[in-house]
C-alpha cells in the first residue's frame, strides 16, 4: 500500500493500522507492506526503482490522497512488471477520483461503492469497484467498559460535523477529535456512553461528485463499545448496515432528532434498546479483523487477472 506522507485520520487507519490489524488473519502467502508516497516528490523516472522493489504480479494500492498528482508515467513501471494498480478512495470527493488511471477502485462503504460505479459508468469506463469495509480503532477492544446503569450520550469527532439541536445539546457530551492523537487521549471517555451521537448536517449527506462517501465509522465505533447510535438515516451506510427499521434512525431536523433522542432515552435498558444492540453487534461482526481479511483476500484474488 502507498499512503500519503502525512499520517492523519482515515489515511492512517486505512494504511498502517489496517495492515497490522489484518496480518494475523491472512493466509501466509499474502504479505502486506506500507510505504509513504507523494507523486510531487517522486518523479516518474524514480518509480522504476520503486517498481523493482515490488514483487511481480502484486497489487499496489494507493490510499486516498496518495494518488494525488499521479500520472500514467508514474504507473508505467509498475504495469511493466504486471503489478495491478488500485486506489482506495475511502472518503475522497468524487471529483478528485480519476478511475482512468487505475485497474480497480476500492470503496470503504456500500454507498461509496455504488457512487464510484456510477462515476465509472458516466465516464464510459469498465473499472471494477471493490468493497473493503472500514474498521473500528483496535484500541477500543482493550477498553474496560463500565456498567452504564444510567443513560448517557456522547458525540465523538469534530464538532462542526455534528448537528445537535438546542433542546438536547446539554445532554450530549462532545469529545472533540480532530487528529490521531486526540483519539488516544479520549479513549477513557468514549467507552462511557450508552448512546453514540452520529447525526450529520444534511449538506454532508447530499449525493453528487462534490462530496465524498464516508464509511460508517461512527457506527462501527459505537458497536465496538457495545453501545447504540443515534444517526440520520441518510448518513452513508446507516440503513444498509442497520436496517431501515433500526429504532434510532432520524431525519436531520431538530424536531425529529429530539424525538428520536427521547425515544432512546426512554427505552434505555428495555426490549427496544436490547433489540437495537443486537443490530449493532451483527454490524460489528461484519467489520471484525477476520471478516475484513476475508474481504481483502477476495479483492486480491479477483485483482490477479487484471495486472
Amino acid at each position: 500500500m502507498a499512503r500519503p506522507l502525512a499520517q492523519r485520520g482515515s489515511a492512517y487507519m486505512r494504511a498502517e493500522q489496517l495492515v497490522e490489524l489484518l496480518r494475523p488473519h491472512l493466509d501466509p502467502g499474502i504479505t502486506l507492506s506500507v510505504r509513504p508516497f507523494h507523486a510531487l516528490v517522486m518523479p516518474p523516472i524514480a518509480m522504476r526503482a520503486v517498481a523493482r522493489s515490488i514483487p511481480r504480479g502484486a497489487l499496489c494500492i494507493f490510499v486516498k490522497s496518495a494518488a494525488k498528482h499521479l500520472t500514467r508515467a508514474h504507473l508505467a513501471p509498475l504495469r511493466k512488471r504486471g503489478i495491478t494498480v488500485a486506489q482506495d478512495v475511502v472518503d475522497m470527493k468524487l471529483r478528485h477520483v480519476r478511475p482512468e488511471l487505475f485497474d480497480l477502485l476500492i470503496a470503504a462503504s456500500l454507498r461509496g461503492q455504488q457512487a464510484l460505479r456510477d462515476l465509472c459508468a458516466d465516464k464510459g469506463l469498465s473499472c471494477p469497484v471493490e468493497l473493503l469495509h472500514h474498521h473500528f480503532d483496535p484500541r477500543l477492544q482493550a477498553l474496560t467498559l463500565p456498567e452504564r446503569s444510567e443513560f448517557s450520550c456522547g458525540y465523538i469527532g469534530r464538532p462542526d460535523n455534528a448537528m445537535i439541536p438546542e433542546a438536547i445539546r446539554a445532554e450530549v457530551e462532545t469529545v472533540d477529535i480532530s487528529v490521531v492523537e486526540d483519539f488516544e487521549r479520549a479513549l477513557p471517555r468514549i467507552g462511557r456512553f450508552a448512546l453514540h451521537y452520529g447525526v450529520r448536517p444534511e449538506s454532508q449527506t447530499a449525493h453528487g461528485v462534490n462530496r465524498g462517501y464516508k464509511p460508517f465509522t461512527k457506527g462501527f465505533t459505537a458497536a465496538a463499545c457495545k453501545a447504540n447510535i443515534l444517526v440520520n438515516r441518510d448518513v452513508d451506510d446507516a440503513v444498509e448496515m442497520l436496517g431501515a427499521d433500526y429504532p434510532f434512525l432520524t431525519d436531520p431536523t431538530p424536531e425529529s432528532i429530539t424525538e428520536t433522542f427521547r425515544l432512546a432515552q426512554d427505552s434505555y435498558g428495555g426490549p427496544l434498546w436490547r433489540d437495537a444492540l443486537d443490530r449493532m453487534e451483527a454490524m460489528r461482526a461484519t467489520v471484525e479483523p477476520a471478516a475484513l481479511a476475508r474481504q481483502l483476500t477476495e479483492i486480491i484474488t479477483r485483482a490477479a487477472p487484471l495486472g
